[in-house]
């Protein structure tokens, strides 16, 4: 007789998840429905457009895709999660502005360079200021080795205790649609 008594709390149990099951599926049917793959892509279309600046922290790009992302949370009825009653968490954030300037003297000629356009520098001292003095400056190319595909621009190079100097970004390569031409 217990276990007929269990049986039946079993059973009840079981169908009331079921029903339960049933009835959540059903409530969240009209959300399902509502995501829908073209309406993806339009939402990403519009955070990748050029008018949202890559989105970085600290940016407009990011000031409109929390705007626009927020609206969106309006529109579709959900309600904030927030203690604020917003949908945006605050989190701080530290960063470093700098103006960075370079120059070269070679005897008692200086050249002074102009940030980004003449040079792109980077360090991870955290110092306001480097120098390097009398050290010999050895160029080499864009500072790539890939023997997969015979490219060394360090062979032969003697950069021991010496600055080396190189081009930013890839080399340019024919163009698989014109090989006559390089690739941008």
């Amino acid at each position: 007789m217990k276990i007929a008594r269990w049986f039946v709390v079993i059973l009840c149990a079981a169908a009331t998840s079921l029903l339960a099951a049933d009835e959540l599926a059903l409530r969240l049917q009209p959300a399902l429905e509502a995501i829908t793959p073209d309406g993806l892509l339009a939402h990403i279309k519009i955070l990748a457009s050029d008018e949202f600046e890559g989105r970085a922290p600290g940016t407009k790009g990011e000031e409109l895709s929390v705007k626009y992302i927020s609206d969106q949370f309006k529109q579709i009825g959900l309600k904030p999660g927030n203690p604020d009653g917003s949908y945006v968490q605050e989190v701080p954030l530290a960063g470093i502005k700098s103006e960075p300037t370079m120059s070269f003297t070679v005897g008692d000629k200086t050249t002074e360079l102009k940030y980004p356009d003449d040079f792109v520098a980077s360090s991870a001292r955290l110092q306001s200021e480097i120098k390097v003095n009398n050290s010999d400056v050895v160029f080499v190319g864009y500072g790539i080795i890939a023997p997969e595909y015979g490219w060394d621009d360090y062979k032969d190079a003697d950069v021991r205790g010496k600055t080396i100097l190189m081009l930013i970004n890839d080399p340019a390569i024919p163009d698989p649609k014109d090989p006559s031409k390089l690739d941008d």
